[in-house]
């Protein structure tokens, strides 16, 4: 998580020097800090300033003052060897905080439909892909107009209908004759593991090493060059 601090120019000569004035390492890093106070579970902090995150953005696309780009074709290996660089460099002189991008952590559900039982009871694709999106997804079914605010209305099951993959079995689907077909007769239902982002480069899939660098101990060429030398 990338955070951009913005700057307040006190009035008066000597403000810097007066007690109650905190340098930006100090608000951040401090105790009771910027930086304690901002952690969350799974996410990684870099501090940085508006226009150095734009202008780090413009020349490589990475938000922090040092990244690497891992490509090839295997998008779980891109993931295996971007772990493997933010624990060596965890352990490099200068680095603040060091972040992988976890390419292959999403969750999805799939819903595997059986052509032969929709073929049995006539019902097509569509209208068992209508049904799934309606009770998991929801349906816009219309718009509120509040002054010049609009809102969607969002229709779909309660959460106790849709909280489980047991309760989603009993979704309904209904055939031409209007029988009501449970969608697990028609569908087999799974939670999987998957992409949650699939970064492209250069017709390869990629993935993103963070390095948040503390530029007050070490330059980035010293950084770097200690990074190589790294195992």
């Amino acid at each position: 998580m990338v955070f951009q601090l913005g700057a307040r120019v006190a009035p008066g000569f000597f403000r810097r020097a007066w007690p109650d004035h905190k340098s930006i390492k100090d608000l951040v890093y401090g105790p009771g800090g910027l930086n304690d106070a901002m952690q969350f579970p799974g996410v990684v902090n870099a501090w940085t300033m508006p226009i150095k995150a734009r202008v780090d953005m413009l020349t490589a696309g990475v938000r922090t003052p040092i990244g690497i780009k891992i490509m090839g074709a295997d998008l779980d290996k891109v993931q295996e060897l971007g772990i493997q660089l933010e624990k060596v460099l965890q352990n490099v002189p200068g680095s603040k905080s060091v972040f992988a991008e976890r390419t292959a952590g999403g969750y999805f559900l799939d819903f595997d439909l059986k052509r032969d039982a929709l073929a049995r009871y006539g019902i097509t694709i569509d209208q068992a892909n209508d049904v799934v999106m309606q009770a998991v997804g929801g349906e816009n079914v219309t718009t509120t107009l509040e002054g010049r605010e609009r809102y969607l209305v969002n229709v779909r099951y309660l959460r106790d209908y849709r909280s489980d993959i047991d309760k989603l079995t009993r979704a309904l689907v209904m055939a031409p004759n209007g029988t009501q077909i449970p969608i697990g007769q028609l569908a087999e239902i799974k939670l999987r593991t998957g992409p949650s982002m699939i970064r492209d480069e250069n017709g390869r899939v990629s993935g993103y090493v963070y390095v948040d660098l503390d530029t007050s101990k070490r330059d980035i060429g010293g950084y770097v060059a200690d990074a190589k030398k790294s195992d």
